[in-house]
Order: C-alpha cells, then sequence, then structure tokens
C-alpha cells in the first residue's frame, strides 16, 4: 500500500500530461481521414471490377492535400465525406458492388452533389446516353481536383480524355478563361468564366456581344487592331507595337498600353466613320491612369483600393452583383435579376461620385443608383433641356421623364438584348422600325405618319429613330449618338433656348439647308399640325435647364433589391410544428381540466 502511495502523484502527473497532450491535439485537430491515408497513402493494391477494368487504391496524398478539399484547404473533406458511407469503410472494408469503373465513379460522384450544385455544361442530357455523359469526377478530377479559379486553365485537358478526336486548343476556345488583373479584385467577385458551369447557353452568347468584347488583348487577337497604323498622320504618335489592350470597335477605337505605373491610354483615338486618327489628351495621356479615370464601366469588379480587377470588360457579375455567395451556395444566395434600368444607367451616366471618381464605384445592382453618384449639369456635357451632349449618357436622357419611362412597362431590354446581339445594329431585339411597331402598330404606314415627306423617301429610309431619337451626342464625330429621351426634341425647344447651339431638334438633323433654319422648321411643323391633325404628334417645347431628376428610389443603399421569384421561406417548418406542440399541449391542459371538473361534479353528487 506504501508503494502505491508513492507512484500516485507520477500516475497523476502522467494523466494530467496525457489530458494536456489530448486537449492540444484536439484544438489542433487530427488530419482528416487519418486512418485512410495511413493505408491508402502508400499502398501498392488494385481494385478489379468484374468488368476487368482496374484502379490503383494508392491516393498522392501530396496532391490531394493541395485541392480544395485536402487537408491544407480551409475546410478539409474527410475521405468518408466522398467515400460513403462511413460503416461501408470501416476496416475490413465491405465489398465494393459497382460492376466497372463507370459505375464506380458514378457513385462517388452523385456525393458531389451533397454540397455542390449540380451542373453540367455544354452537355445536355438529350445528347447520349446516360451512362455516357460526364460526372463530376471527369472533369474536376478525383484526389487532384482543380479549384475553381483555376478550372479555365486545366479543363481543356479534362475535355480531350473523352474527346480524343479534338485538340486541347478546341477546348480551351470552347470555354475560354476571362482574365482580370491583380490578386485582390472586389469582394466576392469571381468572374464570368463561374458562370458558364451553370449557364452556358447564356454565357456562349453573350461573349460575342459588344459589353463582353469591349477590351480585347492583343496578344492573344492581334486582329482586335482596327485603326490603321499605316497612315502617315502627325497625331498618330505610337506604333502598333505599343497597343496592348483595345477599347472599342463601333464608333471610335482607344488603345491601352500597361507600364510599372499602370494602364493608360495612348494620345490618339481612331475614328471609324472618318477613317482618321484624332488626338486623345495628348498633353496629359501620362498622368490619366485608365482604370482611375474609367473604371468600373470597363472592367468587373474593380477594387478602388488595390485597383485590382476580376476580368475586362462588362462581366456577368457588373449587371448581377457579386457572385461569390451565388456560386457556394446557388438556392439561397440568389443573385441580383430584377429588370432595373439604375444598373444600365451606372454605366451609361455622365457625372461624379461621392469619393471623387467619374463612375459610381461603390454602386452594386439592387441600390439606388444616386445613392453613389451625381449626374452632371455641365453645359458642355448636356443640351438645354438637360438631354446629352455626349456619349454615354442615355440613361440621364431616359430619366428625363417621357411617357414611356413613366408607364413602368418600358425600359432598356424591351428593345436592346443582354446576352446576345440581338437582330439589328446596337444589339436591338428586332430591327427598328419593326421594333417600335409592336407597341406603336397605328404608325406603321410610315407616310400617313409623317406627311409631305413623300418624294424624300425616295432617297432615303426613314427609320422611326429619325424623329424620335435623332441623333444629337457626339462620340467619336459630331452628332453620331442617338438621344434617348424619347421626347421629340423639336424646333419650338430650339428657338425657346436661343438656338442650335444651345438645343439640337429632330428636324434639323435632317433639314440643313441655309433656309431650312429652325424658325422655318417650327412654321411647318404648326402647318402639319393644322393640314394633317389625325397624322400629327404634338413636339414638346423643350423643359427648363434643370439637372435630371434622380430616378424612382427601388431600395436605399446597402439593402438588397426585393427579388420576388427568389424570395425562400427556410424556416417555415420549424414555425408551424411549434404551434402544433403548443396547440397540443393547450388541448391537452383543457382535457385535464374538464376532467377534473366533471370528477369534482360526479363527487359532489
Amino acid at each position: 500500500m506504501s508503494s502505491f502511495r508513492k507512484i500516485m502523484p507520477v500516475i497523476v502527473l502522467i494523466l494530467l500530461f496525457l489530458s494536456i497532450f489530448s486537449m492540444t491535439a484536439l484544438a489542433e485537430g487530427p488530419v482528416p481521414g487519418t486512418q485512410c491515408r495511413f493505408c491508402h497513402g502508400d499502398s501498392q493494391h488494385t481494385l478489379t471490377f468484374p468488368s476487368g477494368e482496374e484502379i490503383s487504391l494508392k491516393v498522392p496524398l501530396d496532391v490531394f492535400d493541395l485541392s480544395p478539399h485536402g487537408a491544407n484547404s480551409e475546410n478539409p473533406l474527410n475521405c468518408t465525406d466522398c467515400h460513403r458511407t462511413a460503416q461501408h469503410y470501416l476496416f475490413p472494408h465491405q465489398e465494393n458492388t459497382a460492376q466497372s469503373l463507370k459505375e464506380f465513379t458514378n457513385q462517388i460522384a452523385d456525393n458531389c452533389t451533397r454540397c455542390h450544385f449540380p451542373h453540367r455544361p455544354f452537355h445536355p442530357d438529350e445528347i447520349a446516353a446516360a451512362d455516357e455523359l460526364p460526372t463530376c469526377v471527369d472533369c474536376h478530377g478525383s484526389h487532384d481536383i482543380t479549384a475553381a479559379e483555376d478550372i479555365p486553365q486545366t479543363m481543356p485537358t479534362a475535355c480531350v480524355a473523352c474527346h480524343t478526336d479534338k485538340p486541347e486548343n478546341w477546348a480551351a476556345n470552347l470555354i475560354p478563361s476571362r482574365a482580370g488583373y491583380g490578386p485582390q479584385p472586389a469582394a466576392n467577385y469571381i468572374g464570368s468564366d463561374r458562370c458558364a458551369g451553370c449557364h452556358e447557353d447564356t454565357y456562349g452568347s453573350w461573349q460575342h456581344t459588344l459589353h463582353a468584347n469591349l477590351i480585347q488583348d492583343v496578344s492573344e487577337n492581334p486582329d482586335a487592331i482596327m485603326g490603321d497604323f499605316t497612315q502617315s498622320d502627325p497625331d498618330l504618335t505610337f506604333t502598333a507595337a505599343d497597343v496592348q489592350y483595345t477599347v472599342g470597335s463601333k464608333w471610335k477605337q482607344r488603345y491601352i498600353t500597361k507600364t510599372e505605373d499602370g494602364f493608360y491610354l495612348l494620345p490618339a483615338q481612331w475614328n471609324f466613320e472618318t477613317k482618321e486618327w484624332v488626338p486623345y489628351h495628348a498633353d496629359d495621356w501620362q498622368t490619366r491612369e485608365w482604370r482611375q479615370s474609367c473604371g468600373t464601366c470597363h472592367v468587373t469588379g474593380l477594387n478602388t483600393e488595390t485597383w485590382d480587377f476580376v476580368e475586362f470588360g462588362v462581366g456577368c457579375e457588373s449587371c448581377h452583383g457579386p457572385g461569390g455567395a451565388h456560386a457556394n451556395d446557388p438556392y439561397n444566395s440568389p443573385m441580383f435579376k430584377k429588370v432595373d434600368d439604375q444598373v444600365c444607367g451606372s454605366c451609361h451616366s455622365r457625372g461624379t461620385s461621392p469619393d471623387g471618381f467619374s463612375f459610381p464605384a461603390t454602386y452594386r445592382p439592387g441600390d439606388t443608383l444616386t445613392d453613389h453618384f451625381t449626374f452632371t449639369t455641365d453645359q458642355a456635357d448636356i443640351w438645354a433641356d438637360g438631354s446629352a451632349r455626349k456619349h454615354h449618357q442615355q440613361y440621364m436622357d431616359w430619366q428625363l421623364g417621357s411617357k414611356m419611362e413613366k408607364s413602368g412597362f418600358v425600359n432598356c431590354t424591351t428593345c436592346h438584348s443582354v446576352h446576345d446581339n440581338g437582330q439589328a445594329n446596337s444589339q436591338l431585339n428586332l430591327p427598328l422600325n419593326a421594333l417600335c411597331v409592336q407597341c406603336h402598330a397605328d404608325k406603321k404606314q410610315l407616310l400617313t405618319h409623317i406627311p409631305y415627306h413623300e418624294q424624300a423617301s425616295k432617297t432615303h429610309q426613314f427609320v422611326c429613330s429619325d424623329c424620335h431619337l435623332p441623333k444629337m451626342a457626339t462620340s467619336a464625330v459630331p452628332y453620331d449618338i442617338h438621344n434617348h429621351s424619347f421626347l421629340q426634341p423639336n424646333p419650338d425647344g430650339t428657338l425657346a433656348h436661343g438656338g442650335l447651339e444651345s438645343m439640337q431638334n429632330a428636324c434639323n438633323t435632317c433639314h440643313t439647308d441655309r433656309a431650312e433654319t429652325p424658325q422655318w422648321a417650327a412654321e411647318t411643323v404648326a402647318y402639319v399640325a393644322k393640314s394633317h391633325p389625325e397624322a400629327f404628334s404634338s413636339f414638346n417645347p423643350g423643359i427648363k435647364i434643370t439637372p435630371p431628376p434622380p430616378p424612382t428610389p427601388i431600395p436605399s443603399v446597402g439593402q438588397k433589391a426585393d427579388v420576388e421569384e427568389y424570395k425562400y421561406e427556410t424556416g417555415r417548418w420549424i414555425r408551424v410544428s411549434f404551434f402544433i406542440i403548443i396547440g397540443l399541449i393547450v388541448l391537452a391542459i383543457i382535457i385535464v381540466i374538464i376532467r377534473g371538473f366533471i370528477k369534482k361534479r360526479t363527487g359532489n353528487v
């Protein structure tokens, strides 16, 4: 007994040490699947299926640990998270029931959808038998799983493993990577490549649009340079070799060079209509860093602290908001999907943000744009009625209050396609006149609608935009951009505001002869109003010089927009169960009270 008392303190110390060690080990956490790794890390065994196919049971632990599921990842998985169930894989393992390697792969891949949204881009079910379609493992790997951001680089190799008749560049062109810049774009932006995983049809058509191709990398597409660098022009002070990126392909093209200090627009632009070079900030271009000057309207996911961004051009997240949460949990984290002209207006406006940028750096789809941006009132930018003199101001025009804007039924996407190139110029959903007469069928007989234009119609193909969206704003050359106010700018407004220098009008964009003055045009319009009242559509005389009114608020900044089609009531069953239980308890109490009352009365009797 005395001997036991002597060694008792030693035993206590050992037990205390083991307790502390165990708690430390538990705090640090064991490597997930330690037991599995012990055998499979250097296993020389193989598994043979009844089909005759064979696979190695060795797991390359160094590769697996670097994967998004491995021991070095943020959220490491246990082996039995994928190889289910855990009871099945207890040693000794139960017999594997798969008859072939494909069947075994399908069993493993089925477990992926417990955490990941099921998707199979470019492989709709109807194109092949179920056993011929790829699984998660075929595309993403098994133990060498590719991180989501690296998929565009690794997927082509996976593709040609099945499509053996195709080269890797075929797959690379099918799912091209969209480059960004820097490691720290704005929070939760992941790039349009990720959207292709579930929305491949939309992504496939969108990638050919003006938005998607706004910025072109000439190292990948040398044909993107459309300016004539063979011209001898004093304004052309750089060569094609200086160009790393192009901006634009419709009215003009500008050129970006990259230096150690950032991205800079070179000092001349190419105008397509006149096929000439003209200066562009020739005196100060080296002080105008492109991202800080143009910012969120030319790239997606710009971080104004690091100036990194997730991709060049106008990507999916420019209009639908940051996609990180949605990619991780598609069911419970919906993207912004509401039709909202403010989204378009965040780029198709001119002004200043509260932090001094010429773009609304902090705006996100679903916010109220005017919380992040103040529209310009500079007379160099707007006409006297508030409509645009310069390009990318269409939303400011729209906000001037036409009947269509006030109707609530017409918006930017009523006319313009956003996910594909539409059927006409500027991505219109239909050719212009066909588009308009969908609503304005009574104006289909054009010469009845515009009397006194019979002779002109022999040499000019009239379209609705000639009068209703006249070209009054300038992008590359004077008046090459349509007015989008839908207020029919008219000669009376020009006269009221002091002449064509202060206020253009629809009539004088075509009638430019010396005798065809705004006064003449106003008199002609008045005559038509009397002679053809059934065809005449009254013009507005123009409004006073005021800044455009703010948009009708949706939510205030920081609040999510109300997206009805994506509301989920996840806690309803809990509430229902709670009230059922409460109801049963109350019912039981009532029954006990009634029985006690009855028993008492019986006893009294």
